[in-house]
């Protein structure tokens, strides 16, 4: 089933193209411009194609919607977050490996370890975000991506670290 995603032009959605970009960036060890530059963050509109002749109802069609969601490039909010984390790997998984205890960031599974890297990179670097908004947008999109028990994992793994920024100020 494909979740419920939010309106194209909120930063919630930004936020769901981000961790897919994160999510495909690791996966193919690609920087963000060499993806760009190639499209290949662009779902193919011919799987989108394919999705349709399957669909008795064209226009409910919750794959098709999922695919027409990111059949634009990215912009706005959503590279803003990639370039972030680019910007400032070293240190935001440096902090993260520091928070976590009796694990590490590579044990964690690809779409929790984007989902706290995003984070981190909103609660370190974006001051126009609450500390608090950070973090239930990050939980939400661990409830729907991650495992049974990500959404508490990340959400005191992204805890630790908004005390840790508190103190810094």
């Amino acid at each position: 089933m494909t979740p419920d995603l939010p309106k194209s032009h909120s930063r919630t959605f930004a936020r769901y193209y981000a961790l897919r970009l994160l999510y495909q960036l690791e996966l193919a060890g690609r920087l963000l411009d060499d993806v760009l530059e190639e499209g290949s963050q662009v779902l193919p509109q011919d799987k989108a194609e394919d999705c349709l002749h399957l669909c008795e109802n064209k226009e409910s069609c919750e794959q098709f919607g999922f695919f027409e969601l990111f059949a634009e490039e990215p912009k706005g909010y959503a590279l803003d977050i990639v370039r972030g984390f680019e910007q400032n790997r070293v240190e935001i998984d440096a902090l993260l490996n520091s928070v976590l205890e009796h694990w590490s960031l590579h044990r964690m599974p690809p779409a929790d370890r984007s989902i706290a890297r995003m984070g981190t990179w909103e609660i370190m670097y974006n001051d126009s975000v609450p500390n608090s908004v950070a973090i239930n947008e990050a939980v939400t999109l661990a409830k729907e991506f991650g495992g049974d028990d990500s959404s508490k994992f990340i959400n005191g793994v992204l805890g630790k670290i908004a005390n840790l920024e508190e103190q810094r100020k």
